[in-house]
């Protein structure tokens, strides 16, 4: 792959996840109690504290990781967290069809509608398209080839 490309591949991807993150999250903080009632119903953060908790954290998280991929500077943070968030919810999707008959949906807004194992497919896909993320930002570098009005190339670090 041409350097161009993989750069506007990577912009894409992080675009995708930027999106997908921040709209997650605000359906939770706007179907708040829907979101927490979901947790709460769940066998695995069936308790108040915990349900509290995770109902708090995972919109900040989702806001902050898409902040980290804004950024220049904390990229490659960013590009680790959005992997490592989506395994989390990739098995904790897959213990829930494993392991409980009770299946509460705590996703927000239109992933909500998926199936359980239509949204566990979407998930690992998501997880695999962020993992090519990371290789794309490694190879990237943060650097973005610039040409001066001599024609000369110029590496920036963004």
């Amino acid at each position: 792959m041409k350097r161009v490309l993989k750069i506007k591949l990577e912009l894409i991807l992080r675009f995708l996840f930027i999106v997908l993150f921040l709209y997650a999250a605000i359906s939770k903080l706007i179907d708040y109690r829907k979101f927490y009632n979901d947790l709460l119903n769940s066998p695995i953060f069936g308790y108040s504290f915990l349900a509290r908790f995770v109902s708090i954290i995972i919109p900040m998280l989702e806001i902050g990781i898409s902040g980290l991929l804004i950024s220049g500077k904390y990229l490659k943070s960013g590009w680790y967290l959005v992997f490592l968030l989506m395994l989390i919810f990739s098995i904790y999707i897959g213990g829930i069809l494993v392991f409980s008959d009770n299946l509460p949906c705590s996703c927000g807004g239109i992933i909500s509608e998926l199936s359980w194992r239509g949204h566990l497919l979407f998930n690992i896909c998501l997880t695999l398209l962020s993992g090519l993320g990371i290789y794309l930002n490694s190879k990237n570098e943060y650097k973005i080839l610039l040409r001066d009005d001599a024609g000369e190339a110029e590496n920036l670090t963004g």
